[in-house]
């Protein structure tokens, strides 16, 4: 097993459920679903940002889904964001499955998009 691959699982694994982190806001609710990140999940490693998002979805989904989680890692240089892992819940809170990450892909103009990217890559990484 790799090390990127034993990495990605105790991230999905360690990722905290719904209501853990003190959520920021990113921006007014779009198509009633509000987005937040938790700002102690942003970890910078050179040009990457590692971190976790949340959406809430005002209704839920077929499967009864209200609550994503979402890890992501940010490559600030290259301006792409990669999909880590998502753990899904339920209106009470209840864990409902998780889903396997992707591929890096470009940033786009999407404004959600562009609000993530500012808010982890605007801040120079610790100094090494």
């Amino acid at each position: 097993m790799s090390m990127n691959v034993l990495a990605i699982a105790l991230l999905i694994q360690s990722l905290p459920a719904p209501g853990a982190a003190q959520w920021e806001p990113l921006g007014p609710p779009q198509d009633g679903t509000t987005n937040a990140i938790d700002p102690a999940s942003i970890a910078r490693t050179g040009d990457r940002a590692a971190f976790r998002m949340r959406s809430v979805r005002a209704v839920a989904d077929p499967e009864g889904m209200t609550t994503a989680i979402i890890a992501f890692t940010i490559d600030c240089r290259a301006r792409t964001a990669t999909l880590e892992g998502v753990d899904l819940y339920r209106a009470d809170g209840s864990f409902g499955r998780s889903v396997g990450g992707d591929d890096p892909r470009p940033i786009g103009s999407d404004p959600m998009q562009r609000a993530l990217f500012e808010r982890v890559c605007r801040t120079a990484p610790p100094a090494q």
